[in-house]
């Protein structure tokens, strides 16, 4: 399943760049359409490192959720960035690389599982329900057990053992197990 969120989602951001090489391989047959998505995706890239014009969730919640809202969108332009540098470092090899798959496929149920917890206190909060503090408390929780988590995640796009690993699998298959293994 962690295979199929994370391919899900960088089946988009590919077709985005597919059309930005494309794009810039025709620039001067069609240097309308060329400028264009090139615009359009400096424009995306520029947002997503400023933070100016991203459409922003926590506008209507309480100070409380805000903050938890603020951090779930940080770690969704994170999540966007990944994708997209995976995707341009590697291209069509990313979709053999099952662990960077993974990591992103966990922010992105981190992402989605937090945004759930915080509409659901902040629905329970705009009723005055007797449970809303304590549906703001398991917000706040989730989202710093979630933080944790998407950060490890993030930061393993570019330090991880993924290598390593691969090599030690794969010495262990060639060995038909562990080649202490006395049993």
């Amino acid at each position: 399943m962690h295979l199929y969120i994370a391919l899900s989602g960088l089946k988009g951001v590919g077709a985005g760049l597919s059309e930005l090489k494309s794009a810039v391989g025709e620039i001067f047959n069609d240097p309308i359409k060329g400028f264009g998505v090139l615009g359009s995706y400096t424009g995306r890239r520029v947002r997503a490192a400023t933070g100016y014009g991203i459409d922003r969730i926590a506008h209507e919640l309480s100070q409380r959720l805000r903050k938890v809202a603020g951090m779930y969108e940080k770690y969704t332009v994170g999540l966007s960035g990944s994708c997209d540098q995976l995707l341009r470092r590697y291209g069509k090899q990313a979709t053999d690389m099952q662990y960077a798959q993974k990591r992103l496929a966990d922010v992105a149920i981190d992402l989605f599982v937090g945004l759930c917890v915080l509409s659901r206190a902040d629905s329970l909060e705009k009723k005055s329900h007797p449970a809303a503090g304590t549906a703001v408390s398991i917000a706040e929780i989730f989202a710093r057990q979630a933080r944790r988590r998407m950060a490890r995640n993030v930061r393993g796009r570019d330090r991880n053992e993924d290598a390593a690993v691969e090599q030690l699998a794969g010495a262990v298959l060639a060995h038909d197990g562990y080649m202490w293994d006395v049993i």
